[in-house]
């Protein structure tokens, strides 16, 4: 009896484990929404579901954030050249900011990819542990932003042209980042982009390492540094000759380097890590904002916030706004 009762325990707890190690998201098994625009009350995404969707497997789900002044429909259907190399194997949404941005104002914008989340979770087959962000810009803002609050959520984020605009709370739990980043940039210094990288480098346990670093010329000039960091949370860090750019003038290498570090190098060292595919890239361009030379900001350079000592005047036909409490803004 009591060797019974011990048997039918053990069944018990095992077959909760094995009820977790399979459990899939609501939306496994129903008939997926359309791809398009949707609404989450009085705000939009761009949703992409693949062609080829079966309601029955589980799939990447990549949100790509646009830059300040951009839209959603700036960085679908593309998604920085993202969507060509997942060939049909990734869900993509692109939401769109308020005013333009991502100031994130009382975690209005952190909401709402929560609420984004949990619609797609009730109608789609997501694996839950491979949710990934990017953005350029203010989008690349964005996109740490939640890997300072989402740690648990998302598994990983690629920043392009990044700094600390839309906020970072919490910060301090491990996730595998990549940070790109042009040192001709003249509206958020490369200066802006290491300190992002360098917080991750704390925070994931990555061994010291120098990162050299091009000259300015070309932005097909890159140089790219991989830190030995905790198994599962690397950290990249790669650095070109260009300006502020969200896609490389020739081969879209921001692309298959973002790629190849979210289909292998964050599976280095892991245990059983999930197969995966890099297919061949197909890249896609994106807008270059202007420059300006001289002793003011450029054109939607940063021009002022908390901590900031650069330039405060603006280029001729362009005014210096504040977006939030970090960053001010010629626009």
């Amino acid at each position: 009896m009591v060797r019974s009762m011990i048997y039918s325990a053990v069944f018990v707890v095992l077959a909760s484990i094995l009820q977790g190690a399979i459990a899939v998201t609501p939306g496994c098994g129903k008939a997926p929404p359309a791809s398009g625009t949707k609404s989450v009350g009085n705000r939009q995404y761009i949703l992409q579901v693949p062609a080829n969707y079966d309601s029955n497997k589980e799939y990447k789900l990549i949100f790509g954030f646009h830059w300040l002044s951009g839209s959603m429909n700036n960085v679908a259907p593309g998604y920085y050249g993202l969507r060509d190399l997942a060939r049909e194997s990734a869900i993509f949404v692109a939401p769109n900011g308020l005013d333009a941005g991502w100031a994130n104002t009382n975690n209005r914008d952190t909401t709402f990819v929560d609420q984004i989340l949990t619609e797609l979770k009730n109608t789609l087959c997501i694996n839950e542990r491979e949710i990934f962000a990017t953005g350029f810009s203010y989008g690349g803002g964005m996109s740490y932003s939640l890997a300072c609050s989402h740690a648990n959520v998302f598994r990983s984020v690629a920043i392009m042209a990044g700094a600390q605009l839309s906020g970072c709370s919490g910060g301090e739990t491990k996730i595998p980042y990549l940070g790109i980043h042009g040192v001709q940039d003249n509206v958020l210094n490369i200066s802006q982009g290491r300190s992002l990288r360098d917080r991750y480098l704390r925070v994931n346990g990555c061994q010291s390492k120098n990162a050299p670093e091009p000259a300015g010329g070309a932005d097909s000039t890159f140089i790219k540094t991989e830190y030995s960091c905790n198994a599962g949370f690397p950290v990249w860090w790669i650095a070109h000759g260009g300006g502020h750019i969200g896609s490389p003038g020739g081969q879209n290498y921001f692309a298959t380097q973002t790629w190849d570090f979210w289909t292998r190098a964050i599976n280095d060292g892991v245990t059983n890590p999930q197969p995966t595919n890099t297919p061949v890239p197909v890249p896609t361009p994106t807008p270059t904002p202007t420059s300006n030379p001289g002793n003011c900001a450029a054109r939607y350079g940063q021009c002022g916030g908390q901590g900031w000592s650069g330039a405060t005047c603006c280029q001729s036909g362009s005014a210096c706004q504040a977006v939030n409490q970090w960053y001010s803004q010629c626009v």
